[in-house]
């Protein structure tokens, strides 16, 4: 698709000349009316613009939810972890990335174990005061 601007002196407006892929067809629009289709593109704040296609559109989950096989939830690879023992490999993970190993005191070098993880901004910020950081 193409969209070649173009200047109508008769009237004296701005138009945009929309042409498809195989250019089979052409639309004409006033730059306003352009500019309305145009922005019907664009998701409201806080929305997302997601499209499903194949396995996850909305018609294949129904024609597999009448099917009564809605529930099998296909897996590429089943895991060769437990659950309890997938949650603790996250550190591993981060190590084998960054390097670091996080978890092992700087001071004794023992092992540390997470107890909390803080997210409110203003006590985050009374620690690093404190910490003089």
């Amino acid at each position: 698709m193409e969209y070649i601007p173009a200047y109508d002196t008769t009237s004296g407006t701005a138009r945009m000349i929309y042409l498809s892929k195989s250019n089979t067809s052409s639309k004409i629009f006033d730059a306003l009316d352009w500019l309305a289709q145009l922005t019907t593109h664009i998701p409201n704040r806080g929305e997302q613009m997601c499209r499903y296609y194949e396995f996850y559109s909305n018609k294949s989950r129904g024609m597999r939810k009448k099917a009564g096989e809605d529930d099998a939830v296909p897996a590429l690879m089943s895991p060769a972890l437990t659950s309890r023992a997938m949650r603790k490999s996250w550190a591993r993970l981060i190590q084998k990335i960054y390097h670091v190993e996080h978890l092992r005191c700087p001071r004794f070098k023992g092992t540390m174990k997470v107890i909390a993880f803080i997210e409110e901004p203003d006590l985050i910020w009374k620690i690093i005061v404190h910490l003089n950081l």
